[in-house]
């Protein structure tokens, strides 16, 4: 599946970096010659090519995510990515669709590669107001469980509001009414409108390069598992440590385990595994 072209602005990235909060100054290093666009900036692009080119129903959630980044995308660069499907596959009122993707240059170099999953749940086998249950029945993924505090890398907390929902929309082109229409959200498991998946998962992305800079931007890699919901309101924060660093002949390879939580309830939303290769 052909997912288009884009040229990839520093227009349209300041305005991404301001939807999510992310106000790093790597993404516009002065030393470089050009400036590096952000990862999950250019994976929200091509997973929402995807997404509207299966058109899913209303109301379709975020279930899993894979990146990895294999050189950096420059600003005013440009790309075109390709996807391939596999599914539905069904397992009781859920059907599960998986998309691998792959981000090119003009030289057909692949920069960024990864895979989505996302799930349709059966209106009749959820009730409106709770979660899905769909978090417990995703696919199996081998993921280790976050750090238990904040210590170890750098924490970011964020607050859901609706103008943050509407400003995500605009820029990665999600417009899922179950992120931004109340009425349709209530009659969703969720009872109400609920945060970008990609958006939340940028949040553990700013911690990745508070805590490594380029080095993120350049070679990171992450698997990740949505498993539960940011509300309207909600504040939410990172965190994450390293578990393991281990040389190679291209550096070191840094692996962390990191997460999202609901800093008020505790309630973990992502749990995730993360590498960097750091020279």
């Amino acid at each position: 599946m052909e997912l288009g072209n884009w040229r990839v602005t520093e227009e349209w990235g300041r305005r991404y970096l301001e939807a999510v909060g992310d106000d790093r100054p790597e993404y516009f290093d002065p030393d470089l010659e050009a400036g590096i666009a952000p990862p999950l900036g250019i994976t929200a692009w091509a997973v929402g090519s995807m997404l509207e080119r299966l058109s899913l129903p209303p109301g379709a959630i975020h279930s899993l995510q894979e990146l990895e980044i294999l050189g950096p995308v420059h600003w005013e660069q440009d790309i075109s990515a390709t996807a391939s499907i596999d599914g539905p596959k069904r397992r009781g009122g859920l059907e599960f669709i998986t998309a691998s993707y792959s981000v090119a240059d003009r030289s057909n170099r692949v920069v960024l590669k990864g895979k989505s999953t996302v799930l349709n749940v059966d209106p009749d086998a959820a009730s409106p107001g709770r979660e899905s249950s769909a978090a417990s029945q995703n696919p199996p993924a081998k993921i280790d469980k976050p750090a238990a505090t904040p210590a170890g890398l750098p924490k970011v907390s964020k607050i859901i509001s609706q103008d943050r929902l509407h400003a995500y929309s605009k820029v990665s082109g999600d417009r899922n009414p179950i992120h931004l229409d109340p009425e349709f959200a209530a009659t969703t498991q969720f009872g109400g409108i609920v945060a970008h998946g990609m958006l939340t998962l940028s949040f553990i992305a700013q911690m990745m390069v508070a805590a490594f800079g380029r080095s993120w931007l350049e070679t990171g890699t992450m698997r990740a598992r949505f498993k539960g919901a940011a509300y309207l309101g909600d504040e939410v924060e990172t965190c994450g440590r390293v578990i393991k660093e281990e040389p190679s002949p291209s550096g070191v390879i840094v692996a962390c385990s990191v997460g999202l939580r609901n800093t008020r309830s505790g309630q973990e939303l992502i749990s995730a595994n993360a590498t960097v290769r750091r020279t």
